[in-house]
């Protein structure tokens, strides 16, 4: 029994018996039993490459490792970083430090060959799980090629959190035993070293600091708590029912199926403190946001918030993220996904047009309209992609609603959890785009779609071979992030390629997209309505259906009649993308030259 407690202990933080009120005194916000806490190191080494416990753990076993302290209950609140290292601690010699720029953008050096000790695993199966507990191998990554990668970005992190260092000192902001609470003025700088990645044990405080979550938390001192007895009351009231219930739990148990932390041991009787702590944590949210209750996808957003922070500011994370970040995407209506997903064909259409053609099939010719005849090869044609949504938003559309929890390799996740926190909801869009660049190559090998008549009652064949080659397009779509294993080729292949033109997305334009997006999408379904063209709203959430041929040709004919006159009145309205500036400062700047050159000549 002693073991198994240990064991408990070790994997799911303080003891039952602590509670969220008893943390306040150490200078650590407070903490749910299931916290992962950053700030104790049991062990001799700080620099853990491989988990310490996961599996089975005998007594014999144990007794053999004699460079393991004894752990007591004021040990027993271990983060996921000590149990599966961050390889983070420098060893950088004392005044080497580099100078501004290499510091800045530099990741070579001697750092680059700080040896990482081996660690003496108690556990055999213990090599299978990274450092937040989740399985090396999926089925898009085999555990050899996990290591391979691990063995080389463990040294870039190392690297990274020295300089991170190095900035707070130079900012004059305390490192408060290894967990800053505060971070650097916003800059391009403080920009560039989030994009490079935040410390592991930061994540926590720098999102909360980012998201500004504790002047939330100000305004609403104690209701999470009320929410929490509410909870309680409704649960032993027999004559209420909890709103969601069944539908939490019975996501529960669904999320992270491949992170130990969030599944129960064949020696527990009652669920694993995260799984409770996550049950708290969604029961809350729908009865303080009762619009949006619970919808899937919650259950991992909350799910990674409780691995760097504790209960009480992982629910008003999820509270900001889907008011602020993702603002309607998680509506009973699902309104606010297609929004987005109108925005990001939007964004493919203007900044990767060379792979547009494999994502929208062309508009037949008789959609061309007089009006364009003037206008730019990317304005052509009306909008029908934001009216009924591309079957490629099937599968971008779970990109928004989880953050890419699932999406990409969880490293990947939390580097542009990074930058959605520090940067806003753009960085959702420039991050998709820039999966979609980097998958370039592969789609670029398929066939393009070509336009589709069959609603019109011609060329059913091109409408069968489009099928084939959207079902080969949603197949690359929806496994090639999943096997960018290294979160660095996102960032240094195109997001810091300033010549990349998705990089001048931001934010003001992204709020412009989808405040244009919205319109066109409520214009659209009213035009519908008045005109009795039958369209309605797609059952699935994603976009409008178009109108289901009738049985009589006059019926046709007046539908799409119909339909023309919608989309003539709303293809009028097309989105133009500001352009930046930098065009025009090169261009000055060249005339300057110019001008140099013939007065020398003169």
């Amino acid at each position: 029994m002693e073991i198994e407690r240990l064991r408990h202990s070790i994997n799911h933080g303080p003891s039952s018996g602590q509670t969220r009120e008893s943390a306040k005194g150490n200078g650590y916000p407070k903490k749910s039993p299931s916290m992962p806490n950053f700030h104790e190191k049991p062990f001799s080494s700080s620099n853990i490459s491989e988990p310490v416990l996961n599996a089975t753990v005998d007594s014999e076993h144990l007794s053999n490792i004699s460079h393991v302290p004894s752990l007591t209950e004021g040990d027993a609140s271990l983060s996921v970083i000590e149990m599966y290292g961050d390889e983070v601690e420098s060893r950088r010699p004392e005044g080497n430090e580099l100078d501004e720029e290499d510091e800045a953008d530099s990741d070579d050096g001697e750092l680059h060959n700080t040896a990482i000790p081996p660690t003496a695993s108690i556990i055999p199966d213990s090599q299978y799980f990274d450092r937040y507990g989740f399985k090396k191998q999926s089925n898009f990554i085999t555990e050899e090629e996990y290591n391979e990668w691990w063995e080389e970005y463990s040294q870039y992190c190392i690297r990274r959190k020295h300089k991170w260092k190095l900035f707070l000192e130079k900012s004059g902001l305390p490192m408060d035993n290894d967990s800053p609470n505060r971070f650097p003025s916003r800059s391009e700088k403080l920009k560039r070293y989030v994009r490079k990645g935040i410390p592991a044990e930061w994540r926590g405080n720098a999102w909360w600091y980012f998201a500004r979550g504790q002047d939330k938390l100000n305004k609403n001192r104690g209701i999470y708590d009320k929410l929490l007895l509410k909870m309680d009351d409704l649960l032993k009231s027999k004559s209420k029912s909890l709103p969601d219930l069944d539908i939490i739990e019975r996501d529960l148990n669904r999320t992270f199926p491949d992170n130990i932390h969030f599944q129960k041991e064949t020696f527990q009787v009652h669920d694993p403190p995260m799984i409770k702590s996550l049950r708290r944590v969604l029961v809350a949210f729908s009865l303080y946001n009762p619009k949006i209750g619970y919808c899937q996808s919650m259950n991992f957003l909350a799910g990674l918030l409780l691995l760097f922070m504790d209960e009480e500011r992982a629910f008003w994370m999820l509270v900001i993220i889907t008011s602020r970040y993702l603002p309607g995407v998680h509506n009973v209506n699902l309104e606010g996904v297609n929004v987005d997903q109108g925005v990001l064909m939007l964004c493919v259409k203007e900044y990767l047009p060379e792979i547009w053609q494999y994502l929208v099939p062309p508009l037949p010719k008789h959609h061309s309209h007089s009006s364009f005849s003037g206008s730019s090869p990317s304005s052509l044609g009306n909008n029908d992609f934001l009216y009924k949504l591309p079957p490629i938003t099937l599968c971008t559309a779970s990109w928004f609603m989880s953050c890419f929890v699932g999406i990409l390799p969880v490293e990947g996740t939390l580097r542009v959890w990074d930058c959605l926190f520090y940067e806003e909801s753009h960085f959702l869009f420039k991050a998709s785009l820039a999966i979609f660049k980097l998958c370039e190559p592969e789609l670029m090998q398929l066939r393009p779609l070509k336009s589709s008549k069959s609603h019109n009652g011609g060329q059913r064949g091109s409408s069968m071979s489009n099928g084939e080659s959207e079902m080969e397009v949603f197949q690359v779509i929806q496994t090639f992030p999943k096997q960018m294993i290294n979160p660095n080729d996102i960032f240094d292949k195109v997001i810091f390629k300033r010549r990349v033109s998705l990089n001048k997305l931001d934010q003001d334009e992204v709020d412009r997209c989808r405040k244009y997006v919205a319109s066109q999408r409520l214009k659209y379904k009213h035009y519908s309505e008045i005109m009795g063209t039958g369209h309605r709203n797609n059952t699935n959430g994603i976009g409008i259906a178009s109108a289901s041929p009738t049985t009589g040709t006059g019926d046709n004919r007046d539908s799409k009649m119909a339909g023309d006159i919608i989309n003539d009145a709303l293809s009028s309205e097309v989105y133009g993308f500001k352009k930046g500036l930098s065009g025009v400062h090169w261009n000055n700047s060249i005339k300057a030259k110019v001008k140099q050159m013939r007065k020398k000549k003169g």
